[in-house]
């Protein structure tokens, strides 16, 4: 007999081990080779939602809208897109906006002898105050004109929207205090303008006014460039044969209620002035004629007439513009608001 071993069984593979290990470790409790899984199982968070994907949004796919007001931290949304008007311009709707109103120069009449008649006391008080200190200026610069002239002493002439003057070239000096007197005319008659004009548009605006209201001059340097462009157009145009001077000073007339009641800038106001007129032609132009003949009857009377004439024609003027470019105006007998603020 030989002492080798038996030979392996086929597929020359040792043969599998014994029930129990067989010379392995037992495997370890459970199975598998690995640890045993932590608690709640899968070792894993629990699943997203069925589809995979986070919650969908609010329906529109867009945050829900802040409390009124606006989100916290954050000031409220403007109204509208647009500030709210301010800078003294009226809002909307107020006097200045929209299309032409029914207009009649009796009703413009009637409404200004209304409205002097209840004020006739600042009125006259503002006219003769003003008055005197234009003749007052006028006598010192002629005076002064005289002094250094042998020929012809300077001369000034003002009206509503420009003043003119005239000087004899005999005498240098007299040329320089023509110079002066035309410029201190020129500003003085802006301020005059300015708050005249101002006192009649608080009467428009329903407002109690005073003597006081027609003595505060507001935009004067606007005015004085206004007034000094309309002179020199107006000036070009009467030396153009008269008549383009005349069509210049008519297309221009609201210039400087324009300019007062919008808070317009010169230009913008001589531009309004000329819309107001171009498309109210036929209106505009007897408005004008009816304050020249105003003026001139009031002229006649040994110029004391002036006193109910100039107020009547401003307020003539200032009805004209509100009612032509869409403004309102203050009833004739309505309850007067409390003086606004100074400007």
């Amino acid at each position: 007999m030989s002492d080798q071993p038996p030979p392996p069984p086929p597929g020359n593979y040792p043969p599998p081990p014994p029930p129990g290990g067989g010379g392995y470790p037992p495997p370890p409790p459970g199975g598998g080779g690995y640890p045993p899984p932590p608690p709640g199982g899968g070792g894993y968070p629990p699943p997203p939602p069925p589809g995979g994907y986070p919650p969908p949004p609010p329906p529109g796919g867009y945050p829900p809208p802040p409390p009124p007001g606006g989100a916290p931290g954050y000031p409220p949304p403007p109204q509208a897109g647009y500030p709210p008007p301010g800078g003294g311009y009226p809002p909307p709707g107020a006097p200045g906006f929209g299309g032409a109103q029914r207009y009649s120069v009796g009703e413009a009449f009637s409404w200004a002898w209304n409205k002097f008649t209840n004020n006739a006391v600042p009125f006259l008080v503002a006219t003769l105050v003003w008055g005197l200190v234009v003749v007052v200026l006028q006598v010192i610069f002629n005076l002064l004109g005289a002094a250094l002239n042998d020929g012809d002493t300077a001369s000034y002439m003002a009206d509503e929207g420009s003043f003119a003057f005239s000087y004899s070239l005999d005498s240098p000096g007299a040329v320089i205090v023509s110079i002066i007197g035309w410029v201190v005319m020129l500003i003085v008659g802006a301020a005059i303008q300015s708050a005249y004009i101002s006192g009649v548009l608080d009467i428009a605006n329903g407002r109690q006014v005073s003597i006081g209201s027609f003595f505060t001059p507001r935009n004067v340097g606007n005015v004085v460039i206004a007034g000094l462009i309309v002179g020199i157009l107006t000036s070009i145009g009467l030396f153009l044969c008269v008549i383009p001077g005349l069509i210049v000073a008519i297309f221009t007339m609201f210039t400087i209620v324009a300019l007062l009641d919008r808070n317009l800038a010169p230009v913008d106001a001589i531009k309004t002035s000329f819309n107001v007129v171009k498309d109210n032609f036929g209106q505009a132009l007897l408005t004008w004629l009816v304050m020249l003949v105003i003026v001139a009857v009031g002229a006649l009377l040994c110029g004391v007439g002036l006193l109910v004439a100039i107020p009547l024609m401003i307020l003539i003027e200032v009805y004209a513009f509100r009612k032509l470019s869409g403004g309102q105006v203050a009833e004739l007998n309505p309850q007067p608001l409390p003086p606004g603020p100074a400007q």
